[in-house]
């Protein structure tokens, strides 16, 4: 199956973002989920087999669901313009993720805008650690693949944190998380998987980081 036929679906559906559309073009819909099953599940298999610490027993429980969440953003349409599969160790932890958009592709890994409570035991691991972090995040695997997500930060210091914290940067953040940008192209290639595999290799010590420090709550 054409790996193709996942953006003109995304195009169309963001052209035509209703139910009574969805309803019309669902064996589409099912289509595209059958390409991201077929292109991703060998692609799990391989990453479980390196790290069997990754709950997700197919693809298809991977594939993120495509409707928003109205109740909570009734602003937002009825759909997503993305589809997206995450790999991960269990419900609120840091996880893998790969995003297929209809203007943005991109592989990433880390916690994203986690409770007030899960952001606390991260900026304490981060103040005992800071350090080790560093390490992580100036790695070669890291640094010549993977962007560190700063756009989502606070202006001033974090409650208890001096302005001149050795790692006053990375206390500020609120969310805790790295990206890989993609093309369509990338996800075409015979070689997207390789590409997959070896974002996770580079994300995972960061993924580690963050959840053994949420992990202590």
């Amino acid at each position: 199956m054409s790996r193709k036929k996942v953006f003109e679906f995304l195009e169309d559906l963001s052209k035509n973002n209703s139910k009574e559309w969805m309803d019309r073009n669902r064996s589409k819909y099912e289509e595209v989920k059958g390409i991201l099953i077929e292109t991703f599940d060998p692609i799990l298999e391989e990453l479980k087999e390196m790290d069997p610490r990754i709950i997700q027993p197919s693809a298809r429980k991977s594939i993120s669901r495509i409707n928003n969440n109205l109740m909570f953003h009734p602003d937002r349409p009825t759909y997503k313009d993305h589809m997206g599969l995450g790999f991960g160790y269990g419900k609120g932890l840091a996880d893998f993720y790969v995003h297929l958009g209809v203007n943005e592709q991109l592989i990433a890994g880390g916690l994203w805008h986690p409770s007030a409570d899960k952001l606390k035991l991260l900026r304490q691991e981060i103040d005992y650690e800071g350090n080790r972090l560093d390490q992580i995040l100036n790695a070669s695997e890291f640094a010549d693949s993977l962007i560190l997500y700063e756009e989502d930060m606070l202006k001033g210091s974090p409650k208890g944190y001096s302005s001149g914290h050795p790692h006053i940067h990375l206390l500020r953040m609120k969310s805790l998380a790295a990206f890989r940008p993609i093309s369509r192209k990338d996800f075409y290639s015979d070689s997207f998987s390789d590409l997959v595999i070896e974002s996770y290799k580079a994300v995972v010590p960061l993924l580690d980081f963050i959840n053994t420090a949420i992990q202590e709550a």
